[in-house]
Parts: C-alpha cells; structure tokens; sequence
C-alpha cells in the first residue's frame, strides 16, 4: 500500500459533515463508477495515520445526486454494524487510475432478500493518477493566487509535499475542487547560486480542513498543468534544487 499523504492522492481527512458535508451534492452522476464495481474500503482517521482499505464492499447503484447504495462492508469474513458516525473511504480502480470516494453510512435498505447500506457522499472525491514522479515532504512558504481573482494580492500558504506532478499544502482559502490557482513557489539558494521557479498553474484535486493546532485553516492538493515539456522540465530541474538545499 503507498504512503497516502501526498500531493494529489492521499485521503486522511478527520472532516466531520458540516458546512463541507455539501460539497459532493450534486456529483454522483459524474462518478466513473458502475454497478458490480467492487470497493476497498477504510475507516476514515486523522491526518498522518495509514489508512487501511481492509473491508471489501460491492458499489449498487446511485439513489440520487448525493446518495448511493453499496453491499453491507466485510471485515475479516464478517459484515459490519452500521454506524451513521463512522465515516469511510471507498476506493476503486477505472483503468490505470483509481478513485476514492468518502461518505457516512445512514440507513440499512432491504432489497429482496440482500440488505444494503444508504452512504452520502461528501467532500473528498480523489483520482489516484499513476504516478511519474517521486514526491518528497518538504515545508516551504509560498504565495498563491486564485486564476479566477482580478486583484493583484496574493495570499501564503505553505507546502506539505512536492514533486514535479503537483503539490499539497496548507492554506486558509477555501477553493473549489477543479479551481485553478496560481502558485509562486521560493527561490532556492544552492551552493550561492539561486533557482527561481516561475509562477505555475495547478489544478486543486481536493480540499479539507487542517488539523486542530495547524497554522492554517485548510489543505488542498494541486496538480500542476504545463503548457509544454519545457515548463514539466523546468519543475524537474527545480525539484532536484529542493532536494539538494534540504539534503532530501
């Protein structure tokens, strides 16, 4: 199993359903997910510890926009006792990539003689992108600024982890998955010479909210989107100075 704590494919979210609870209304039909399709599943818990897809499910069908049933979960060869406080992450594979869906079970539905579990969706909706290159955590201070703002002011944040695919950070703006931002990452000095990056264009992939204690309110995944193989190159050679001024 990979470390699920990076930029654009980790799900380690302690969210309880409140104002984000509203945030997957609405995309159920987008899902690439078919009936039969089968699902690993794991008990959500807080940011930095593994997350185990331990229990197998099977997906049913969608009930609505944010609703859809699912085979009552299996652990260990026994079916779970549905707890409408518990939330999970179900994750499941479309071709190369694989998705993760998050939601809290609410009622159990007799179908015939097969019983099935009511899960809401909520805010996490991940894309777990085969991967071609090599992230590493690292904290550096960065200014972005939302693609959609006029204005010239640009808020901080601070990165979580990097490679040359995308980023995680923390920030305090609240950014709507698919949003794009513009993102001003440090210069590097490395043996007195220093290495600037240009202003990059990423994508957010999710958003949730920080720890309790963090300095920020939230966090986010961005995945960098490059006009060509110069700009990709560009990022490469500019990871490789991060590494090297942090011994990484």
């Amino acid at each position: 199993m990979r470390d699920l704590y990076n930029s654009c494919d980790y799900e380690n979210s302690g969210a309880r359903p409140d104002a984000y609870a509203n945030f997957g209304r609405g995309r159920m039909a987008e899902l690439q997910i078919k009936p039969g399709t089968k699902l690993q599943m794991a008990f959500d818990v807080p940011m930095g510890q593994k997350t185990e897809f331990n229990m197998m499910a099977t997906y049913k069908e969608a009930v609505d926009d944010a609703y859809f049933l699912i085979s009552v979960p299996m652990l260990a060869g026994k079916p779970l006792l549905l707890d409408e406080n518990q939330k999970f992450l179900m994750q499941y594979g479309v071709g190369e990539n694989t998705f993760v869906l998050a939601g809290y079970p609410e009622e159990v539905v007799k179908a015939g003689i097969r019983t099935y579990w009511k899960m809401r969706q909520v805010a996490e909706q991940r894309t777990f992108f085969k991967r071609r290159d090599e992230r590493f955590k690292v904290s550096m201070r960065l200014e972005y600024q939302r693609d959609n703002d006029d204005s010239d002011e640009t808020e901080d944040g601070m990165t979580i982890d990097l490679s040359a695919g995308g980023l995680a950070m923390y920030l305090n703006d609240f950014p709507d998955v698919g949003e794009a931002l513009q993102v001003q990452l440090p210069s590097v000095r490395v043996q007195g010479e220093r290495h600037e990056l240009p202003v990059q264009l990423g994508i957010v992939c999710w958003m949730r909210q920080a720890p309790k204690g963090s300095l920020y309110r939230n966090v986010c995944g961005l995945q960098f989107r490059y006009a060509d193989d110069l700009e990709r190159e560009a990022v490469k050679e500019y990871m490789g100075y991060v590494r090297a001024k942090y011994k990484i």
